[in-house]
């Protein structure tokens, strides 16, 4: 990750919005090997919890 986040981190603010996930699952999805509508939803949400993160630590300018 970008931010020197790592995967773990991820899952956990994932699954404090009610996304549930693994660490194989995450993987696949930022791979592109899985489909679907939960790939969807964990695509969405980690890209929310990523640009909130961003803000507060002044990476996104």
């Amino acid at each position: 990750m970008r931010n020197s986040l790592t995967q773990t981190w991820l899952i956990n603010r994932l699954e404090n919005v009610g996304v549930h996930t693994d660490k194989t699952e995450l993987s696949s999805a930022l791979a592109g090997r899985r489909k679907g509508a939960k790939v969807e939803k964990v695509i969405k949400e980690s890209l929310k919890i990523l640009q909130d993160y961003e803000e507060k630590m002044g990476v996104v300018s």
